[in-house]
């Protein structure tokens, strides 16, 4: 397989878990059997969408569908440049993560949209759950406090320094336990939101709270 060659990497529907190489040319996504990409998806028009290589770069364009074709999750009227990390969404179940291996970080990009874990993305305010993006994105605080504690996954961070961190104007005693709970809470319920099956911001009684990762198949803490 060509290593350095852009791609997409398939994340839902029948084609997930594909790897489509972009080369010179283009591909053609649609319901027809003869698309280079065909899905049988009653919101799927005959030609859908078309990417094609443009002066070095690659670019998605609807293909005057019905249903619309989706990057980051806005319908495009509009021939979109593609960027490593963008989304395509197309139908009830196509979703696929563009990777350019030239760009800064796409070895990070490809790990997150192999789907294992939580991984934040600093340089873009994104986090990316089991190889989805949380969206829309999380409010400041919430992404602060996430920040935090998966700076050193494992450390219990106390109440303290999470009001120094989330709150930083506001004197310490003048947030309340209340106030931190929910919004732990509320930080869960968008991480449980994508995966319900782990708990990624664990409580430690008496002391605070910490950010544990899910284990692969073989025991291990999956890295970041």
């Amino acid at each position: 397989m060509e290593v350095r060659a852009p791609r997409l990497l398939v994340q839902g529907g029948r084609e997930k878990s594909r790897e489509i190489l972009l080369k010179d040319g283009s591909i053609t996504i649609g319901r027809l059997d003869d698309s280079d990409v065909s899905l049988a998806d009653r919101l799927v028009s005959r030609r859908h969408a078309l990417l094609e290589k443009d002066r070095g770069q690659w670019l998605i364009r609807d293909a005057g569908s019905r249903n619309g074709t989706f990057v980051n999750g806005k319908r495009i009227s509009e021939p979109h440049v593609l960027r490593d990390g963008d989304v395509i969404q197309i139908g009830l179940d196509f979703k696929a993560v563009y990777v350019d291996p030239e760009a800064t970080g796409a070895l990070v990009t490809d790990a997150l949209v192999r789907g294992h874990g939580l991984w934040v993305d600093e340089e873009r305010r994104e986090v990316w759950v089991q190889g989805s993006r949380i969206s829309p994105s999380l409010s400041r605080a919430q992404f602060t406090l996430l920040r935090l504690l998966y700076s050193e996954a494992g450390r219990v961070f106390t109440r303290d320094e999470i009001v120094e961190q989330v709150w930083p104007d506001a004197v310490t005693d003048g947030v309340s336990d209340e106030t931190i709970d929910a919004l732990v809470g509320r930080l869960r319920r968008r991480i449980a939101s994508i995966d319900p099956d782990h708990s990624y911001v664990v409580t430690v009684r008496g002391h605070g709270f910490r950010f544990v990762q899910p284990r692969d198949d073989q025991g291990r803490l999956f890295s970041r």
